[in-house]
């Protein structure tokens, strides 16, 4: 396939180091600098506006099989899209941050051609909200659209899980434990294998099961939860979170902000006040919290934010980070931290549906990929598949089975492998 990015920063490079393997990729970008950095990929560069029809027309687009506009101007991204869709481009996909232009994560087919928009920060707010909705979740992914989740928790010292082996947990029928995080090993675990404490396993399975299982692993409900920053991420997260039992503070420090937010958000205590200084969280308790989100535009803060609530007693914190370089060190310090950009690619790879990848996300240290089988008829355990590969789930139908060795896959399943960047392109193999 032919694919035109438009917009080679974080999101543009990742997206083209990622599809250049099976593609002929083509950049349109003004920026010299991150011009430069395309030496190191095998793409194709032309350099000027993405919202100049000359420029579009260099880059010879009508003859593309798909647009995708990422650069990190909303403007930008509309019109290029627009334009690539009347050149006769078939699938366009646009991103933008302002959610003025879109008031859901996901837009499909949207009114103005695009055959998706896509709204990053919306999609992360959706994704932490989820998140503190799932007792004891550290990620949730969903998967299959919505027929399947998986949850990465932790184990809690001294509950049900601690010190037991996964068959002596009865977990239900559609729900199966697909990987272990123990020590900086990942492991794909057996019957005999024995939870412990501090162990960070990945659930597969209906989410409702899954729901019902948390408390397994000693994952408390969230009750009581403390947002700070009311802007795009942090309000929407508020808007979602309102809607059920938990009573939740949104902090601010723009008055008009603040006021805007206490009118639209009834069930929601706003605070305007500087979150930056110690009294005011002493004052409005944010020990007690179950979880703590920071999402303002500044990680420093956030990670500032985070550590203070934390160090008051707070029992979990989230965070936006937009440099995907600084993901590692809050999670070093214990910190959930959750970056746009990699939103954004996520996202795009689930719609792009290429060469029978329905979904594509990293979930942790595992790639997870959706497959559609097309002709196979053979039992699990006869598939030659990689080593480090395992099948988490078959959907089939409206069904979500959770396969064992002598499941047979049969033409028309999808199926949920779990793998290493290094084993996709086998897998596909396998499937095609």
């Amino acid at each position: 396939m032919r694919i035109v990015i438009a917009g080679f920063g974080e999101v543009g490079y990742r997206l083209a180091e990622k599809l250049m393997k099976d593609h002929e990729v083509l950049i349109v970008e003004k920026d010299l600098e991150k011009i430069r950095k395309a030496s190191q990929l095998d793409v194709a560069v032309v350099r000027g506006n993405a919202a100049n029809l000359l420029t579009l027309k260099k880059v010879e687009v009508s003859k593309a099989d798909i647009f995708l506009a990422v650069t990190g101007n909303d403007e930008v991204n509309m019109l290029s899209g627009l334009i690539a869709k009347r050149l006769g481009v078939p699938k366009v996909i646009v991103r933008v941050e302002n959610p003025e232009y879109v008031d859901k994560p996901l837009v499909k087919n949207h009114p103005f051609g695009y055959d998706a928009m896509i709204c990053p920060q919306l999609a992360l707010a959706s994704e932490i909200a989820k998140i503190l909705s799932t007792p004891g979740a550290v990620d949730v992914v969903t998967l299959s659209g919505g027929k399947v989740d998986m949850v990465e928790l932790i184990v809690m010292q001294s509950s049900d899980a601690d010190g037991k082996r996964i068959e002596e947990m009865n977990l239900p029928k559609n729900v199966i434990i697909t990987t272990v995080y123990r020590n900086g090993e990942v492991i794909i675990p057996k019957g005999d294998f024995v939870l412990r404490s501090g162990d960070k396993i990945v659930l597969v399975g209906k989410s409702e099961e899954i729901e019902n299982l948390t408390s397994i692993f000693g994952a408390a409900v969230v009750k009581k939860v403390a947002i700070f920053g009311a802007g795009t991420v942090g309000s929407y997260v508020a808007k979602i979170l309102s809607k059920g039992p938990m009573k939740i503070k949104l902090f601010d420090l723009d008055p008009e902000r603040c006021s805007l937010m206490s009118e639209e958000l009834r069930n929601v205590k706003i605070v305007c006040g500087d979150f930056t200084e110690v009294k005011l969280l002493k004052d409005e308790e944010i020990g007690s919290s179950d979880a703590i989100v920071a999402a303002t535009e500044s990680d420093e803060i956030n990670l500032a934010t985070c550590l203070v609530s934390k160090s008051l007693g707070a029992k979990k914190a989230i965070a936006k980070v937009e440099k995907t370089e600084y993901v590692d060190l809050f999670e070093t310090v214990g910190i959930d931290a959750f970056c746009p950009k990699t939103v954004m690619f996520n996202e795009t790879l689930k719609l792009l549906k290429l060469e029978g990848v329905e979904t594509l996300v990293e979930f942790g240290k595992v790639v997870v990929i959706e497959v559609k089988n097309q002709t196979l008829k053979k039992k699990i355990e006869d598939l030659k598949l990689p080593k480090n590969v395992m099948i988490g789930a078959v959907i089939r139908g409206e069904e979500c089975l959770i396969p064992r060795g002598d499941t047979e896959i049969l033409p028309g399943d999808s199926l949920i492998v779990l793998t290493e960047w290094s084993e996709v392109e086998e897998v596909e193999k396998v499937f095609k």
